[in-house]
């Protein structure tokens, strides 16, 4: 379709993406993944769509290669920032350029959305991957792991050090610093690790009383109600705080202290009060009972990831939760997500990396876009949010 700029030219739009000559398609048949990569005025946009199948895969790389043939020159399209135009235009370019705002610098590790937390987009490991996989290897034996708290200049600093080229971890970086960039890169992912409709799902399975029925019941809402992206993440997550904590006879790092210092990343919504508990603090009266009702919501948070931790090898046996588990050479499949907010429980300053002026996040709408009968990459509520931007 075709809808009018600003200035008078014609604006070439396919699914909601704005199109000009400068993008090109990029297939990745083994998963059935095509990704629309644009170098253009906005340091490069990428739009991730998953197929059904490989003729639908192959079909819609044909339709875009020539959509983009017929597109405008990149140089016509520049000033108008309308990657999302609909009848709120100019509502979602605002929101696009708050979330830009946000980001202090482009970067290669922060502000990524779910579905690129663990690989880049070639499929190799992000950030995140590698620093849980140095975690994992040389974390183990480092007492008070994930809860002692690093330097925050030096994980700004390690961060940086990847944008500039060290995408390495060396075996003698300090481990505290990698577990602290981990907590960095999920504190500043777009939207929750585990959506709020999930963490409704498992606060409700956790309260269930009978052993048992409770895990069963856990390990269904993980399968049942998790998008794919999410789902991964979240195993990938505790499948390294399982790691850490099966070691805890010498970092002195249980399964309830390393919930301790990561279900507030995990579970954003559940301690942002976005989920329904059973308890008689009223939210909205002084900053005692308020002070109770975080409390509350954060051991919640770390009771259900304490569940989790405990039970991992029952609950992600399943030969279909296996078919999700995360390695090294793990694959992007799907694109969904649903946003939250993230705020820290004010109980729980043991890491000093934490505090809730950095755990804060206004944004919590939830309007998934849908592109080319394929789910487009989302993580947040409004349109631009899950954009990575490419260079």
């Amino acid at each position: 379709s075709a809808l009018p700029q600003r200035g008078g030219e014609v604006n070439l739009t396919l699914g909601g993406i704005d199109l000009n000559n400068s993008g090109s398609v990029v297939v990745r048949e083994d998963k059935k993944l095509l990704t629309v990569l644009f170098p253009d005025g906005r340091d490069g946009r990428a739009f991730t769509l998953k197929a059904e199948t490989s003729e639908d895969l192959y079909e819609w790389k044909t339709a875009l290669e020539h959509a983009l043939a017929q597109a405008p020159s990149a140089a016509l399209v520049m000033g108008h920032n309308g990657i999302f135009r609909n009848d709120t235009a100019d509502a979602i370019e605002g929101s696009f350029h708050q979330w830009r705002d946000k980001r202090t610098a482009k970067s290669l590790v922060v502000g990524r959305p779910i579905l690129l937390a663990l690989e880049d987009i070639d499929g190799s490991p992000s950030f995140l991957e590698k620093a849980l996989q140095f975690l994992e290897k040389f974390g183990t034996k480092v007492e008070g792991i994930l809860r002692q708290s690093a330097d925050v200049e030096e994980v700004e600093r390690r961060v940086q050090e990847y944008d500039q080229g060290k995408t390495e971890f060396d075996s003698d970086e300090d481990a505290h610093v990698v577990g602290d960039c981990v907590k960095h890169v999920l504190r500043e992912l777009p939207s929750s690790p585990v959506p709020a409709s999930c963490c409704t799902a498992l606060l409700e399975a956790y309260k269930i009383d009978r052993k048992e029925a409770r895990i069963n019941a856990m390990r269904s809402a993980i399968l049942e109600t998790f998008p794919e992206p999410n789902r991964r993440l979240l195993q990938r997550i505790l499948k390294m705080m399982h790691t850490i904590s099966s070691h805890s006879h010498v970092n002195r790092m249980t399964p309830s202290a390393v919930a301790a210092c990561m279900a507030p990343l995990l579970l954003r919504p559940l301690l942002a009060g976005e989920c329904e508990l059973e308890d008689d603090f009223d939210v909205n009266g002084d900053s005692s009972a308020q002070l109770l009702a975080a409390a509350n919501a954060a051991n919640n948070a770390q009771a259900i990831i304490t569940t989790l931790l405990e039970e991992y090898e029952n609950i992600f046996d399943d030969e279909s939760l296996q078919r999700c588990s995360i390695s090294a050479d793990s694959q992007i499949e799907n694109s969904a997500s649903e946003d939250s907010t993230d705020e820290e429980n004010p109980d729980m300053k043991d890491n000093g990396y934490h505090d809730a002026e950095n755990e804060a996040d206004p944004d919590t709408d939830d309007d998934p876009e849908r592109v080319l009968s394929g789910k487009l990459s989302e993580s947040s509520g409004y349109a631009g949010s899950d954009l990575y931007d490419y260079k």
